[in-house]
């Protein structure tokens, strides 16, 4: 008799323990607050980005969203970290395409590949042609030419040897066939101050940091090296516009999480991204900050992800920029 009642209680007790373990297994992501991590400083684009989106992303998830910043050596602390991340979604990042442009200039201990999962797409930037008004060019067909004419005389600001606008720039060249030399400097804003003291013939920036000089009359926007217009800008051309079908230079903003998370999480977490960015507020609020909605499907932004890797790494090598190794 007790025996019988000894086993039949270690059967309820497996059977509650079974049953528990299956309702734990099947509950539904998230149950707990989500980070995102972003390897830069407050208030760089990915940053602005992350805590525009945290609100509503939350309210979608059902879960309290905490964004944290990990910024240092060029993003590969924070990027490092999530790669190190349990991969259970409740770890994320929220990066910049610097995120396969810095592992192909400089050793980083991650693969932008094949330690992330990416999620998706969620925005992109455009960069600017800049130059002085005093440059005899108000289109870009006629920059170009100018260029040519001046060989090695003309010059290009960028804010130093491997940033993303030497990348960016050292790819343009190559479309349009120039020879301008390199003026590194120290940081963006040192590189914008060249071109308008007439000390550097042209720069690609962002239109965050030029829109204020660009209005003020100090800088001349020329075109824009994107697919789209910027909708701050709409009415300067793109490159691609202005006669060279191949060249799409833009920054783009996308979500990662660890390598080996769960694609049921990942299609979650994805179509709350796709809930959020529909948002019209959402929409115009990433609008007036100089950026388009770019939603696209963990496949798509995995595609994306691979050809600009392959795409800067022969550009860096081909250059001879990779340094660290």
């Amino acid at each position: 008799m007790k025996t019988r009642f000894t086993t039949a209680l270690i059967g309820a007790l497996i059977g509650t323990a079974l049953f528990s373990g299956a309702a734990t297994a099947q509950a539904p992501f998230p149950a707990r607050p989500v980070k995102i991590i972003v390897p830069y400083t407050p208030g760089a684009s990915a940053d602005m980005i992350a805590r525009l989106i945290s609100n509503e992303l939350a309210n979608d998830l059902g879960q309290p969203i905490v964004v944290e910043n990990k910024a240092g050596a060029a993003s590969i602390i924070g990027t490092s970290f999530v790669a190190k991340a349990p991969a259970d979604g409740y770890t994320v990042m929220m990066a910049l395409n610097t995120h396969v442009i810095t592992p192909a200039s400089r050793k980083a201990p991650y693969d932008p590949i094949a330690d992330f999962a990416p999620i998706g797409q969620i925005a992109t930037g455009q960069m600017m042609v800049l130059v002085n008004p005093s440059v005899p060019a108000t289109t870009f067909p006629q920059l170009v030419d100018y260029l040519r004419k001046r060989g090695d005389g003309a010059t290009y600001s960028t804010p130093g040897v491997g940033s993303t606008t030497h990348l960016y720039t050292l790819a343009l060249q190559e479309a349009i066939g120039t020879n301008m030399r390199h003026i590194p400097a120290n940081g963006m804003n040192v590189a914008v101050m060249d071109v308008m003291q007439n000390s550097s013939t042209m720069l690609i920036g962002p239109v965050e940091s030029a829109r204020t000089h660009i209005a003020s009359g100090r800088l001349r926007a020329l075109a824009q090296t994107g697919k789209q217009p910027s909708p701050l800008f709409p009415n300067v051309p793109t490159v691609e516009r202005s006669g060279y079908p191949d060249v799409n230079l833009s920054i783009w903003v996308g979500m990662y999480a660890p390598a080996g998370t769960p694609r049921p999480i990942i299609d979650r977490l994805n179509r709350a991204l796709r809930t959020v960015v529909g948002n019209a507020a959402i929409r115009e609020s990433l609008s007036e900050k100089g950026y388009d909605p770019a939603l696209s499907s963990p496949d798509e932004f995995a595609a994306l992800n691979r050809r600009e890797f392959a795409l800067w790494s022969q550009l860096i090598q081909k250059n001879g920029l990779r340094t660290n190794d």
